[in-house]
């Protein structure tokens, strides 16, 4: 009887401390929370967070599209500004220091936009209307954007006026060739065209030279030099080494690498107009030496 009584009383002990482990043990688990209030405050808890988490999200997408709208309205209206630039310089009769110095900040926004293509259309405007043959920082600046576009062709400047042609000059055995039309017309001299005898005679003033097609020789005022490069047919055109003639006609000629620029200086134009400056000062001290007499007469 006693024996009984110890086994029954034991039985009763282990289970009085054996349930509650347990149930502790499945609640750290996270299986069973005891009463279930471990449940409720973890699941809580989880919601929270994602509600907390969705909310900064939120939060953060309406700044980055408040950001955006802001960043897309204020380029629009730095288009605007830069177009009302463009518009006002390129059609100002003449070019000052200051306009020189609006055309080169606008180069430098339209850099800072990435727009190379207008980059280099706004430079090479101020190329044009600012040549300067003493300084040719913009020509070296055109260079430098022309070869940040990708460009690949040769650029003319005749004077810092861009040299236009339907057929684009190409360079052939490290000699830059060009339509024999563009050239004279840029250099104001004449060209006649042999077709039976394919030979083309330029003649500007007093100098005339003769090219003949596929043939490294030439003559200029009745002599024969040896070329370089010889005169070619290319598409039905006729294109000759830039260079030699460009010189024989009194023009000076350099190459850019950067940007692929040849630049021709008229020599000959350059003593027409300052032969012009100097008979212009000339008649006005004249006619102020005139009109000084006429006045102490009448006197």
């Amino acid at each position: 009887m006693m024996k009984k009584l110890v086994s029954t009383s034991l039985v009763l002990a282990l289970l009085t401390t054996a349930v509650p482990a347990a149930l502790a043990k499945e609640g750290e688990n996270g299986t069973v929370k005891g009463n279930g209030k471990v449940e409720v405050q973890v699941e809580a808890s989880v919601e929270k967070s994602k509600a907390d988490s969705k909310d900064k999200t939120t939060s953060s997408e309406a700044k980055g599209i408040s950001s955006s709208a802001k960043s897309a309205q204020d380029k629009v209206a730095l288009k605007k500004e830069l177009i009302e630039l463009r518009q006002e310089l390129k059609h100002a009769t003449e070019i000052s220091s200051e306009q020189k110095a609006k055309y080169e900040a606008l180069v430098a926004e339209l850099e800072e936009q990435a727009d190379i293509t207008q980059s280099v259309e706004v430079q090479l405007e101020l190329v044009e209307r600012y040549y300067n043959k003493a300084d040719r920082s913009s020509v070296v600046k055109l260079g430098k954007l022309l070869k940040a576009s990708g460009n690949a062709e040769i650029t003319t400047l005749v004077d810092g006026k861009a040299l236009e042609t339907e057929v684009k000059p190409f360079v052939q055995g490290g000699r830059a060739l060009v339509p024999v039309r563009a050239i004279s017309a840029a250099l104001k001299a004449e060209v006649k065209w042999d077709e039976k005898t394919s030979t083309a005679l330029i003649t500007r003033g007093s100098d005339s030279i003769t090219l003949y097609l596929n043939k490294q020789e030439a003559t200029v005022n009745g002599k024969t030099v040896t070329l370089e490069t010889a005169p070619v047919l290319k598409n039905g055109r006729l294109f000759l080494p830039l260079r030699f003639v460009s010189e024989q006609l009194k023009a000076e000629v350099n190459w850019q690498e950067e940007g692929k620029i040849v630049l021709i200086d008229d020599l000959l134009q350059e003593k027409v107009e300052e032969k012009t400056k100097v008979n212009k000062e000339e008649q006005n001290k004249t006619d102020e030496e005139t009109e000084s007499t006429s006045d102490e007469t009448q006197s």
